[in-house]
């Protein structure tokens, strides 16, 4: 495992199928040996090489054990319970998770939209005082998946993200200033990527999914009760004992801010908390559509301010990669949309308190791709034979869009020319075709319609003359009618409608010659091949005649050592009789 990575490849599960390359939306896999590797440079942690590998080789860093040490470690820790889980807890009463929760040892449970509403609030402010007169585009930093990806991907845009700490690092330095700098935060979402927000920003302890809290509370035996009503319902009939007083978020319950996990929250969010902004607005989410969206986009080209709120998992954090797959999509954003609708209205943070520091977005970590020469983009698709543009079939098979796609990852060591299909099928198809032609018998393979797919010289010789010019004419003789050339097409029927591994000899007659053909089944039903020789060529007469002799003299000393069996055996037999007879005999000479 890959400690420092959030996503790592169990190697002994990756089958090889390069889906992973095909589906990466930056590429951030290497293959080494073999196995598709994350690269954590380039992994914008979007995880959706989790979420699409067939054999569930690629896995996610299981952070419980160090949220549980944290509680040993700590004082306070408080958990930082994304807005999301409103989908995940459906049915349990707040006050009914809060309490099953703080079970585990938490001092208290804090909604991560609360770090929503401040930054919804700034952002609100920002976009209303127009600061920056000249300029016309802003880009959200509240998803660190799709930050990441446009400094890769579209770095020419990369000025224009927002400095603006996402909702878990506003939420956690306000936590810190609120309950002590030693507070230790634990924060638990559908989100991979806030993972690495913990492994960046010291203010954050650790993230766990949903799943993982989920298992905790099983675990710990503090699993809360299900309710009938939504989220939002309080608990009726409750009496007063400790397991039925209401337990509430702290400081308070979040407002806007937890519309934050749908598209279009974000800015439902900002409008809610500012009121009418002079920007446009408009919401972007998945990775591909953000590509789409904003691939030569021209800032310059805007008559107005436009606020984009950029999303990497489509549909918002309800669909995030460590969300619940149980439950579909439309039925997550109908309870999360039933919980935000009955969130309380607030203008600021209660209590007076100055809002933390709200700048910070995620540091580079993909270093500057060196550009790549074009001679060294040729070699390296000359190594794969692509050695014209027509040879570039760009078939995606390798997990790059494009041939040259491939040859850049093959120069920066992320890709191995084993990758190519296309390169491998031709090699094997060469090695194949050099056996042929090297092998001194006749072979010729044909298919269920006793039709040639390959042949070697020395068939098409051994055929006759005729045959022997079909070949000159065109090599191989693919297509060419077995049955028209040979009886031995009967045999080649035979052997493929049985489907059967086992190998058939037979002697057959063509042209005043004996051959000895080996015939056996290539592919099941499909195909089948046949090698032949002349038997009555001086070097093969030898050879067959020896060949018999040791089938001869083998068959004649099974039929001696059987021979010896029954005569032992007999032996055997008759001595027991006659040491019978003499027993017999004995005792009556003793008798008076």
């Amino acid at each position: 495992m890959n400690y420092l990575n959030p996503i790592y490849t169990e190697k002994t599960q990756c089958q090889d199928c390069y889906k992973c390359i095909r589906e990466c939306p930056v590429k951030a896999i290497r293959v080494e040996c073999g196995h598709a590797m994350v690269l954590p440079d380039s992994c914008v942690l979007c995880g959706h090489c989790v979420q699409i590998c067939p054999a569930g080789a690629k896995r996610v860093r299981d952070d419980l054990s160090r949220a549980k040490m944290l509680l040993n470690l700590k004082d306070r820790v408080v958990l930082s319970l994304a807005p999301s889980f409103a989908s995940e807890f459906a049915g349990v009463e707040p006050s009914a998770l809060v309490r099953a929760l703080k079970g585990l040892g938490f001092f208290g449970v804090s909604e991560t939209a609360i770090g929503a509403d401040l930054v919804s609030a700034r952002l609100g402010a920002d976009l209303a005082s127009g600061a920056e007169a000249s300029r016309k585009l802003y880009l959200s930093t509240a998803c660190p998946s799709a930050v990441e990806y446009v400094k890769q991907r579209i770095p020419a845009l990369a000025h224009l993200l927002t400095d603006r700490a996402s909702p878990l690092l506003a939420h956690a330095r306000f936590l810190k200033e609120l309950y002590g700098a030693d507070a230790g935060i634990v924060f638990a979402g559908p989100c991979i990527a806030k993972k690495r927000e913990a492994d960046e920003w010291g203010e954050i302890d650790c993230v766990i999914s949903f799943e993982e809290l989920k298992a905790w509370l099983k675990e710990s035996g503090n699993l809360p009760p299900g309710g009938t009503g939504s989220l939002g319902s309080p608990v009726s009939g409750a009496g007063d004992t400790p397991e039925s007083r209401p337990e509430s978020f702290i400081p308070w319950r979040a407002s806007f801010g937890a519309l934050y996990p749908v598209d279009g929250g974000m800015i439902a969010s900002i409008r809610k908390s500012s009121g009418p902004s002079p920007a446009r607005m408009m919401t972007v989410s998945g990775l591909e559509e953000i590509r789409r969206a904003l691939e030569g986009l021209d800032e310059q080209a805007l008559d107005r301010p436009l606020f984009i709120e950029l999303l990497a998992c489509p549909g918002g954090c309800v669909n995030g990669p460590l969300a619940g797959k149980n439950v579909p999509s439309a039925l997550r954003r109908v309870r999360l949309l039933e919980y935000a609708e009955a969130a309380p209205e607030r203008d600021k943070p209660a209590g007076d308190r100055s809002e933390p520091d709200l700048a910070g977005v995620l540091p580079d970590r993909a270093g500057e791709a060196r550009p790549h020469e074009e001679e060294e983009i040729r070699t390296a698709l000359r190594s794969v034979g692509k050695y014209t543009v027509k040879d570039e079939l760009n078939c995606g098979s390798c997990g790059y869009d494009t041939c040259r796609a491939f040859a850049t990852a093959m120069l920066e060591e992320r890709a191995e020319r084993t990758m190519c299909v296309s390169y491998m099928r031709k090699l094997a198809q060469k090695k194949a075709n050099g056996l042929i032609r090297a092998i001194p018998s006749g072979v010729v393979i044909c298919d269920a319609s006793l039709r040639v797919v390959e042949c070697n010289e020395n068939f098409a010789r051994l055929m006759g003359e005729e045959t022997m010019a079909m070949y000159e004419a065109k090599p191989g003789m693919e297509g060419a009618d077995l049955a028209a050339i040979t009886s031995l097409s009967e045999l080649c029927a035979e052997v493929i409608a049985a489907g059967g591994p086992d190998a058939v000899e037979h002697e057959i007659r063509e042209n005043r010659k004996v051959f000895l053909a080996t015939v056996f089944s290539i592919e099941k039903g499909e195909s089948a091949c046949a090698v032949i020789q002349d038997v009555t060529a001086p070097h093969v007469r030898r050879d067959r005649v020896i060949s018999q002799t040791r089938k001869v003299i083998d068959k004649n000393l099974a039929t001696v050592q059987q021979i010896a069996y029954l005569l032992g055996e007999n032996a055997a037999e008759t001595e027991a009789m006659l040491n019978s007879i003499i027993e017999s005999f004995s005792a009556g000479e003793g008798e008076p």
